[in-house]
């Protein structure tokens, strides 16, 4: 796959009018990868936004289907790669598919508006720069027929013994793509995360849907919050416990982050959601807490933890990870004796 440039986001952090509830915001932004054509971007669906909550939260979550029924996908593995009887086969399960609808995308889509050919992937990567991390799903192969595509989906079977598959992000093309028949395509779809979120986050969601579950191995290495090296679990890479923690020093975010520059704490009574916005057509996945400091202290940066499965020297454990790691552009002062409520929202649009 040739090289390829994706724009780069900027964090955003909003704070209300008393100051009292500061939430940081990273975007995540999708695009298909069409061999010859520059990068497209695409429209990530409501059920993207499940799917990463069930992973940081090692929980099973509802997913629509192709039809659009609600059903429950089962994450608690933290993997991808999960079959629901041992006596089915289970190859990859995630995938891409063509269409020749045209209808605008919507987070509340559950399948192309007129699904046709479905692509092999073969290829999963993590492509690294120095500002960003990208996670690459990609199928090197040959229609049997011309055809022009509108559309095109990124999707993840879910349930194999019901066939049941999920739509994670949709695409419309301004102009129509042409697949000749018996002509080799490497055509592919990218996750871009920027700065803010660490190399391990990439690779865990990479090594997520990687393997086979029946057979659990090795993936690629990870860096703890203590700085220690180890090698992540392949398929089931994710080990629950997310943690947001507050910390002082705003130092730009790094891809190879591991810890908090300065960390303060962890916060308190933490939840976690996921909001649908159909008017601003995003989802988006939040992690919130409170934190009451006893003096004043100044908050720089915000990051989320989690808990991925890895070894270190033969030996299983859970390892508390950096995943994402927001510096605030202009520090804020936190008064003492006054309850905030802080937190990451991880944008999909």
């Amino acid at each position: 796959m040739k090289k390829f440039k994706l724009p780069a986001q900027k964090p955003k952090v909003s704070i209300d009018e008393r100051g009292k509830r500061i939430l940081a915001e990273v975007q995540v932004n999708g695009f298909l990868l069409p061999e010859g054509h520059p990068p497209v971007k695409n429209k990530f669906m409501r059920n993207m936004g499940y799917v990463i909550d069930g992973l940081l939260r090692l929980a099973d979550v509802s997913v629509y289907d192709e039809g659009g029924t609600a059903r429950s996908a089962t994450i608690s593995t933290g993997g991808l790669l999960y079959s629901y009887a041992t006596t089915n086969s289970q190859g990859v399960t995630v995938f891409m598919q063509y269409g020749i609808g045209s209808t605008t995308p919507t987070v509340t889509d559950n399948n192309l508006a007129s699904a046709d050919i479905l692509l092999p992937t073969h290829y999963i990567d993590v492509v690294e720069a120095s500002d960003s991390t990208t996670l690459v799903f990609a199928a090197r192969w040959s229609p049997d027929a011309s055809k022009s595509y509108i559309e095109a989906g990124l999707k993840w079977l879910f349930n194999v013994p019901s066939n049941y598959a999920t739509l994670l992000a949709r695409t419309v093309f301004s102009a129509s793509l042409v697949r000749s028949a018996y002509t080799m395509y490497f055509d592919g779809y990218a996750i871009n995360l920027p700065a803010s979120f660490t190399r391990w986050f990439a690779r865990a969601l990479a090594a997520a849907t990687c393997g086979h579950d029946a057979r659990l191995t090795r993936g690629m290495p990870c860096t703890a919050q203590d700085g220690s090296a180890y090698s992540l679990r392949s398929p089931r890479a994710f080990a629950g416990t997310p943690d947001v923690m507050i910390g002082s020093d705003n130092t730009a975010p790094n891809p190879n982050d591991y810890d908090l520059k300065a960390p303060i704490a962890s916060l308190a009574s933490q939840t976690q959601g996921v909001e649908v916005d159909t008017t601003l057509q995003e989802v988006r996945v939040v992690r919130t807490g409170t934190y009451t400091p006893s003096s004043n202290v100044t908050l720089g940066e915000i990051g989320l933890f989690a808990n991925l499965h890895g070894y270190r020297a033969g030996t299983l454990a859970g390892r508390k990870t950096l995943l994402v790691r927001v510096a605030l552009s202009t520090p804020v002062t936190l008064y003492a004796n006054t309850t905030y409520t802080l937190g990451i929202v991880i944008k999909l649009t």
